[in-house]
């Protein structure tokens, strides 16, 4: 289940705009690793490129040693990488069995199982204690922390070994925010690698094990954050 995902010089501009100019980066299995910096230091563009929605202009990646160079989300993710959005992209309008499923929806003779889609549904879900979330409830209906669990839920039953989550605490409330903490260290205890875009650092110090600063694209630090203080971060970034 787990996974290692190393990246070495990444760098990518759009014109004469330089988002990332040189980054360097590893997280493993069962590791919460947070990016951190300031407002266009290039953390957003990094996880677009991990997760196949931008291409690099140099730079490696690599998963598990192998060559990783996603040409789209869907190859992404097919790879075992995902991208959580800050706004969960799901569509409101069907089920939370549809949405977690789309596109890896088990069928007999041709047709959607329905039976199978729920029991796979609430195998997932089971891994999180939010007993609103249905597998027949329309996602319209659920809060945007419950909708955060249903993307998740997605991202597992594509089986994804790498969660990169941008912002995702934006929108929520502290207790919700406590919700998703409990969730990603669920993850973790799983094997999962959980990259974790934030700039706020009592956020940071809460949740991940390990950091990476970006300051105008490029890392320019890294290490476990226990030990790191807060004044050292800032002069970081």
């Amino acid at each position: 289940m787990s996974a290692t995902l190393g990246i070495t010089g990444v760098a990518k501009r759009f014109g004469a705009t330089v988002a990332l100019d040189g980054v360097d980066l590893a997280v493993t299995g069962g590791e919460v690793h947070a990016v951190i910096g300031e407002n266009g230091a290039g953390k957003s563009t990094l996880m677009g490129v991990i997760a196949g929605a931008l291409r690099p202009d140099r730079g490696r990646m690599a998963l598990d040693g192998r060559p990783y160079a996603p040409a789209s989300p869907l190859e992404a993710r097919r790879s075992g990488v995902a991208l959580i959005h800050q706004e969960p992209s799901l569509c409101p309008h069907v089920s939370v069995a549809e949405n977690v499923l789309l596109g890896v929806e088990p069928s007999r003779w041709g047709w959607v199982d329905r039976q199978a889609s729920g029991a796979r549904t609430l195998a997932l879900l089971e891994h999180f204690s939010h007993p609103e979330i249905r597998p027949d409830r329309r996602v319209a209906e659920l809060s945007l922390a419950a909708r955060q669990v249903v993307e998740i839920c997605r991202a597992l039953a594509a089986d994804a070994r790498i969660l990169l989550m941008d912002e995702p605490t934006s929108s929520l409330p502290r207790e919700d925010t406590q919700r998703l903490f409990a969730l990603i260290r669920a993850l973790a205890a799983r094997g999962i690698a959980v990259l974790y875009i934030s700039h706020f650092l009592e956020e940071v110090r809460e949740i991940a094990d390990a950091y990476t600063v970006l300051r105008e694209g490029r890392s320019v630090d890294r290490g476990r954050i226990a030990p790191t203080a807060n004044e050292h971060l800032i002069a970081q970034m």
